[in-house]
C-alpha cells in the first residue's frame, strides 16, 4: 500500500458548548490538517506515473476548502454545530473531499 500525506494549518475560533472545562469559552487554536491518499498501487501512465496522486492536486483542493471554510472562521458557525471537536471537523473535512480525491483515507487527522 501507497501513502502520500498532505497537510495545511489554519488558524480558527469555537466554543465546545457541552465540554465542562474551560474549553466551553471561546477560544482558538493554530489547527494543522492532514489528508492521507492511499492505494495499492502506483499509476502506471499518464502525467501522474509512479505516483499515487500529484501533490500540487491534494494541495490544491486542501487549501481551496481552508480558505473557503475554515481560517480565521469561528467553526460553530462555518460548520453549523454547536461542538466542533477535533474530530468533528475531520469527519467535516473528510466529507466535503472523498469524492473530488481519489484514495482519500477515512483515518484523516486534525490537530
Amino acid at each position: 500500500m501507497y501513502a502520500l500525506e498532505k497537510s495545511v494549518t489554519f488558524e480558527a475560533s469555537h466554543t465546545l458548548t457541552h465540554h465542562d472545562g474551560k474549553c466551553s469559552r471561546l477560544h482558538g487554536h493554530s489547527y494543522m490538517l492532514t489528508l492521507v491518499v492511499e492505494s495499492p498501487r502506483l499509476a502506471s501512465s499518464g502525467p501522474t506515473v509512479n505516483m499515487v496522486t500529484d501533490f500540487g492536486t491534494l494541495s490544491a483542493a486542501a487549501r481551496a476548502l481552508v480558505a473557503a471554510d475554515l481560517d480565521h472562521r469561528h467553526l460553530n458557525d462555518s460548520l453549523g454545530t454547536d461542538s466542533p471537536t477535533a474530530e468533528y471537523i475531520a469527519g467535516w473535512v473528510y466529507g466535503r473531499l472523498v469524492g473530488t480525491i481519489p484514495g482519500l483515507a477515512e483515518h484523516h487527522r486534525i490537530v
